[in-house]
Formats: C-alpha cells, sequence, structure tokens
C-alpha cells in the first residue's frame, strides 16, 4: 500500500505531543491515555523506549513501535524477535492485520489515518516536494518565536562549525599535527574560495610554508614561488612573467612540481577573483605575515584578527588589496573553525567560546542563501546567523528533513 506519509511523521506527532490531548483508543475499543511517551530510539529496537500508558483499565510500561501499516510488523520479522515482546502499544497509519509478538500476544493498536489533522498532512505533503531554487516551506513557514528561533540558530552554527573541523582534524593528520602548516593550508584553501580552492589547497602542499619562511625578505621570491607552483606564469600580467626566471632558479633548489594550469577555473569567476588576482593576493599575505597562528590565538577581537589579513600594497606597479570582505570570508570559514578546533584540542574551552563571540562581532554574510531566509522574515544579525542559515540550507532543506528543524516543527504544529 502507498502512503501518503513517511513513518518519521508518526514519530515527529508522537515526540511533539499533538495527541496529548486527544481522545484516543484502540482497535479494539480500548481507551488510551498517554502518562509518559518515552525515549525516542534512533537505534535498532522499537521507536520509543520506557513510556507508560493507560490503556483501559491497566497502566503499562514499556515500549512503543510504529509502522506505516500494520502488516510491517511481520514484514520486519518483530514477531520472531523478543526484543519487540515489551512493545506496549502499536501506532500505525493504517491497521491492515492483527500482529503477535514472539510469546503469540497479541498487542494493542493505535491507527493514526483519522486522526491526523487534514491541515497537517497537507503542510507535511507541501514539506517534502522538491521545489527548484525554493525552501521547503517556503509556502507554508510558520516563524518561530525569538527564543526558539534563537536557539536553533545557535544549534545550528555549532554544527556548522563542527562540520568544519571533520576536515581540519584529517589536515592535522596529514601534517602530522604541525598546526602553522595545517594553518597555512586551510588559509590557502579559502583564499581560492569556493571555485579554485582545491588548487590552491594543493598549492600550499606542494609549497611548504618552511620554504616560503627562507625568502621571507623577498617579495620577488615568494611571488615567483606562488606563480611558478600554481603554474600560471602564463596567465600573469607582464610584470610578474617576468619572475619566471627566479623560479627556475628555486625550482632547482627546492625539487618544486608545479600545478597544470588547466586546473585553475577562470570561466564564470569575476575579474576581481580571477585566480591570478587571488595569488597576487595571497603572496603578498604570506610576506607580510609571520607565525601567524601564534599572533591569532593572541588575538581579543575581531578588529584584532582583520588587521592580521588586511592585505594592501604594491608589486611591480601593481596595486594589490584584499578588502574587508574578503577578510571576513576567511575570517569566517577558515580562522574561527580552525581556532576552535585548536581550543578542543588543548582543552581551553575559553578559547571556543571567544570564536562563538567572535561569529557574533562580524558582520553577517550576503549571498543567495542567506538572502533566501531574510525574505521569508528570518532574523539576520551577524555571521553567527549567516553561517547557522547555511548550515540549515546544505544539510536540512536540501535534504527534506523538515521534522528536524525547529522552523519546520513550528510550521507543521500550527496547520
Amino acid at each position: 500500500m502507498i502512503h501518503p506519509i513517511k513513518e518519521e511523521l508518526l514519530h515527529f506527532i508522537w515526540q511533539s505531543k499533538l495527541l496529548l490531548h486527544k481522545s484516543l483508543q484502540t482497535t479494539a475499543g480500548e481507551p488510551i491515555s498517554i502518562v509518559q511517551l518515552g525515549q525516542y530510539n534512533r537505534n535498532a529496537g522499537p521507536d520509543f523506549f520506557n513510556a507508560k500508558l493507560q490503556i483501559g483499565d491497566t497502566l503499562w510500561a514499556g515500549n512503543v513501535e510504529m509502522h506505516l501499516s500494520s502488516s510491517e510488523w511481520d514484514k520486519h520479522k518483530h514477531q520472531y524477535d523478543a526484543a519487540y515482546n515489551n512493545v506496549i502499544l502499536h501506532v500505525v497509519y493504517v491497521d491492515d492485520k492483527k500482529v503477535l509478538n514472539s510469546n503469540n500476544e497479541s498487542i494493542p493498536t493505535l491507527e493514526l489515518r483519522s486522526i491526523i489533522p487534514t491541515t497537517l498532512l497537507q503542510r507535511y505533503q507541501s514539506l517534502q516536494q522538491q521545489r527548484s531554487n525554493q525552501l521547503p516551506c517556503e509556502k507554508i513557514i510558520t516563524i518561530p518565536s525569538d527564543a526558539i528561533i534563537s536557539s536553533w540558530l545557535q544549534r545550528l552554527l555549532i554544527e556548522r562549525i563542527e562540520h568544519k573541523t571533520d576536515y581540519i582534524k584529517e589536515l592535522l593528520v596529514k601534517t602530522n599535527h604541525h598546526y602553522e602548516q595545517s594553518f597555512y593550508i586551510l588559509t590557502a584553501r579559502y583564499f581560492g574560495m569556493k571555485t579554485n580552492a582545491q588548487p590552491f589547497e594543493q598549492l600550499a602542499y606542494m609549497l611548504p610554508l618552511s620554504i616560503l619562511a627562507k625568502h621571507k625578505n623577498s617579495l620577488d621570491d615568494i611571488m615567483a614561488l606562488v606563480f611558478g607552483v600554481a603554474g600560471l606564469f602564463d596567465k600573469a600580467v607582464e610584470p610578474i612573467s617576468r619572475l619566471k626566471s627566479i623560479f627556475e632558479h628555486l625550482q632547482r633548489k627546492y625539487k618544486l612540481q608545479h600545478l597544470d594550469e588547466s586546473v585553475w577555473k577562470f570561466a564564470r569567476t569575476r575579474p576581481a577573483n580571477f585566480p591570478t588576482v587571488r595569488l597576487q593576493q595571497f603572496a603578498l599575505f604570506i610576506y607580510q605575515s609571520s607565525h601567524l597562528l601564534s599572533k591569532v590565538l593572541e588575538c581579543n577581537t575581531t578588529a584584532d584578527l582583520s588587521k592580521l589579513y588586511y592585505v594592501e600594497g604594491e608589486h611591480l606597479n601593481q596595486k594589490i588589496l584584499l578588502g574587508n570582505e574578503a577578510v571576513n570570508l576567511l575570517l569566517i570559514n577558515s580562522v574561527l573553525p580552525f581556532v576552535f578546533v585548536y581550543g578542543k584540542i588543548q582543552h581551553q574551552e575559553e578559547l571556543c567560546e571567544k570564536v562563538l563571540n567572535w561569529y557574533e562581532s562580524l558582520p553577517a554574510e550576503n549571498n543567495t542563501i542567506i538572502r533566501q531566509y531574510t525574505s521569508l522574515g528570518l532574523p539576520l544579525k551577524n555571521a553567527a546567523d549567516s553561517q547557522a542559515y547555511i548550515q540549515l540550507k546544505n544539510e536540512y532543506c536540501n535534504t527534506l528533513q523538515c521534522l528536524q528543524c525547529s522552523i519546520g516543527y513550528q510550521s507543521l504544529i500550527h496547520a
């Protein structure tokens, strides 16, 4: 039988206490009163543990199992599994078969088909429809209270940071926990932005910080090394292409390899973000900074951080500038997550707390994703919020995890 819902909706209805004040009865006609919903189980076994229910004249303590159809009990072989003998209620959308446990005992059944409000079903089905360039709840959204949305955005921010920490931890393993080298690679990755993140990261692996440190006093050398290992002398402006001979000497000295020009993406990229422009900024940034991670860890404010990352100068009559917006994106995507991981590894919780405050101090990002949420009336105060919305879009909206979202929850229960 094809049902208009998924089992997750039954879990949602039970967890959200939507049934507590309804007149419920088993398919055999016995009244049901929910005393305790039980604990949701995401692992093997019944869906809710340690529930308490008054069924007829008896108070039962045990587990609750849920299916779209009663017949799924047998389909899943629960009738042979002693782990399901303590099920005191079988909650189903459609009751199409009497079921027994492994002791051959009949299990009380609650059918929800006629109980679930039609408006809730319609809203659920609306949430589950894929729409190009639209959020699932766009047509039915109910904005949660300030307290609920604030708590939800904070949780999403932590999820976003933790998602990034997985990559950073892998990076630390690859560099044998060399923090400065790992920090340098991560910084390089985000200089490439989304379009050229991968080649910038490869560049950083192929051109270690230890080699750049030996040429700290020569911007010509650093620029030559960066463009040479990037394999982009032929795409560079004429003054930089003159540095090719310097690179050829250093290439032989350090036995350096270089990337193929084809890995860099220029198409559908604004001229200000061309890899050649970003490489100039990166080279000047390396030249202007030293012992960067140590200095970052000493910072107390985002203003202090911004000063470390602001790049402005001139080389071979070429003006080079990394503006405030680009600096903020670097801080949000690379610096803050790395410092958070560092704080966790070093058991410096005050450092992690400082990072969360830094997110709240930085201005919110402005992109297509963020504008989708603000256009619906959702609040946006700072980078903490904008990062939360990016996490929401990637991990909840795009995968239709609406029932795990506080906004989706509110939109359903206000049906």
